[in-house]
């Protein structure tokens, strides 16, 4: 299979500047990675930088000793404590503080056949099946508090988190949105590792997103914007060549401000779709 991969961040209205960050690559595989830093974590924005970027050079490691889909969920968090304990190790060296690296994370890579998806923390995934359905997953958690890498490295904060989304064995929420069936959601622990899978035969399109996917908001009505109404106007691609995701992202985002839609945080998307 052929495989065109795109990726792009931008600001949300209500921000005064951007905390989303995504990057996207061919080698040594076709990957998408994005992070969010949190709105309440000075600094956040530069700790969304390092997680990506330590990512993109942990991956490949972790793609080539990972096989199934069992053994790469138990190997989730071993590849977030790699990714975050080196940022951290970077953000010491910046003299930043280490909440600077409160961000969710999503690692998304190509094998050939399979887009595989890690989220840490919040997010969405969109994908277009083969007979042209649209499907979208979102991952959310109690209290609206994201579980970062970053806890990790601080066992006090994460016993404080435990506390703060309360019934910690059912605070994670992954909901699954579709065209042509009901919406149904599942729970689970704070800390389950969240990995998919997704082969491109069965879903040629597969785009995954920060939580700004879901923050469109109708300025005249007060309503929120319908998960699926954004993922059919952004997975639209009038073609895959160069920065597709960008294009229609940018024309998306015009075209909903002309009907006063807006994106209140800030928006990461990558996207990978099968061309031949």
């Amino acid at each position: 299979m052929t495989v065109a991969l795109d990726s792009h961040y931008t600001i949300g209205k209500t921000h005064l500047y951007c905390q989303d960050y995504a990057v996207h690559g061919m080698e040594p595989f076709p990957h998408a990675i994005l992070a969010d830093g949190c709105s309440a974590a000075p600094n956040s924005d530069i700790g969304a930088r390092l997680l990506v970027l330590n990512a993109r050079r942990e991956l490949a490691r972790f793609a080539r000793i990972s096989g199934d889909e069992a053994e790469r969920a138990a190997l989730h968090w071993r590849l977030g404590q790699r990714i975050v304990r080196r940022a951290a190790r970077q953000a010491r060296d910046l003299s930043l503080d280490p909440e600077v690296l409160d961000a969710t994370l999503l690692v998304a890579w190509c094998d050939g056949t399979t887009v595989h998806v890690h989220l840490y923390g919040d997010g969405c995934i969109a994908t277009r099946r083969a007979d042209g359905g649209l499907a979208v997953i979102q991952v959310e958690y109690a209290e609206n508090a994201p579980y970062y890498l970053s806890y990790l490295l601080d066992p006090e904060r994460q016993a404080i988190y435990r506390e703060a989304v309360g019934d910690s064995a059912v605070a994670q929420s992954i909901r699954y949105l579709s065209e042509t069936t009901a919406a149904s959601a599942r729970r689970e622990p704070f800390d389950a590792p969240i990995a998919f899978a997704f082969d491109l035969a069965a879903f040629p399109a597969v785009a995954v997103a920060t939580d700004g996917f879901q923050s469109f908001l109708n300025a005249e009505t007060g309503q929120w914007v319908e998960v699926l109404e954004v993922a059919r106007a952004l997975l639209d691609f009038r073609g895959c060549a160069g920065a597709f995701v960008r294009d229609r992202s940018e024309k998306v985002l015009i075209e909903f401000a002309k009907r006063l839609l807006f994106n209140l945080d800030d928006l990461g998307l990558g996207a990978f779709v099968e061309t031949a």
